[in-house]
């Protein structure tokens, strides 16, 4: 997997977000359309993927605060 913050150039928070999401966007997309899992539409994958997401950023968080 590459690294793709090393690719992005110094900004604020909310620019840094929105350049990520364009590079990863379309691949996200067609992981979501690709994915065949049993008795999950789209849809529900998507959402396990945001789901999935949240726990990693709460997970950083925690880690964070404890470095700190």
């Amino acid at each position: 997997m590459s690294d793709i913050a090393s690719h992005i150039p110094e900004f604020g928070y909310d620019e840094r977000v929105m350049i990520c999401r364009k590079q990863i966007e379309k691949a996200v997309y067609q992981f979501i359309a690709n994915t065949k899992v049993e008795g999950c539409d789209p849809a529900e994958v998507a959402m396990a993927i945001a789901d999935i997401a949240d726990d990693y950023i709460l997970l950083l968080a925690q880690k964070r605060n404890l470095t700190h």
